[in-house]
């Protein structure tokens, strides 16, 4: 699937509108729901997720799905994502609309490539991105290299800046930066671990402060063992 430049970043990274050429395929032969009733829609929804699953482990994204616990809190459905090329793991809600991309964004330190996974249940946007191993000149200053992916960001996707602020405290350098978009503000956490940097973001519209589930989402990721 492919973003608009804004839900590829929001997902730095991240779209407003976002199409869905999974969910496209097959219709006019596949039951629908004035037709065959809501079970034969649900069992296509389940047939639709099952193979996005399947397209994300060809593609080396998440391990396999007896290893994805899921937990129901509230209106979302949340699932463990493991992305072994990037060597961590996060707790992402579940949502028909997932998209997933390679965006590359042009830094003072050189071009960055990050691979982007995104989420979009109801009124939020959930987005978990990791870069290319970097070099040794990008390695040199990790506070410069981090305010220069926060510049990245902004200069992507035009958000608004709010807040940011170092994240005293923790193992590694990191930044935590509010940013909005019309009605929907959008959170985000960099760190910079190792030879990657790592990008999680939550958006949630029609709202002046994010929900505990942008916390949840945040807290919940891991580096793998």
């Amino acid at each position: 699937m492919k973003l608009s430049p804004k839900l590829a970043i929001f997902l730095i990274f991240s779209c407003l509108s976002l199409s869905c050429p999974v969910l496209a395929q097959g219709r006019l032969d596949r039951p629908t729901f004035f037709q065959d009733g809501q079970r034969l829609m649900d069992q296509e929804i389940q047939r639709l997720q099952q193979q996005q699953t399947q397209q994300q482990q060809d593609a080396g994204l998440i391990e396999h799905p007896s290893q994805l616990l899921t937990v129901d809190e509230g209106q979302l459905r949340w699932q463990k994502y493991i992305f072994q090329a990037g060597g961590f793991s996060v707790w992402m809600p579940q949502a028909i609309v997932q998209s997933q991309e390679s965006i590359t964004l042009d830094l003072p330190e050189g071009k960055l490539a990050f691979e982007v996974f995104s989420t979009q249940p109801q009124s939020y946007r959930f987005v978990a991105a990791y870069s290319d191993s970097l070099t040794p000149d990008q390695l040199a200053n990790p506070s410069t290299l981090l305010a220069s992916v926060r510049e990245g960001i902004i200069a992507r996707t035009n958000f608004t800046p709010i807040s940011d602020r170092s994240l005293t405290g923790e193992q590694y350098p990191g930044l935590e930066l509010t940013m909005k978009d019309g009605s929907e503000i959008i959170g985000f956490r960099l760190y910079l671990i190792e030879q990657r940097v790592y990008v999680l973001a939550a958006g949630q519209k029609n709202t002046d402060t994010l929900s505990t589930d942008a916390n949840s989402f945040f807290e919940s990721f891991r580096l793998l063992k």
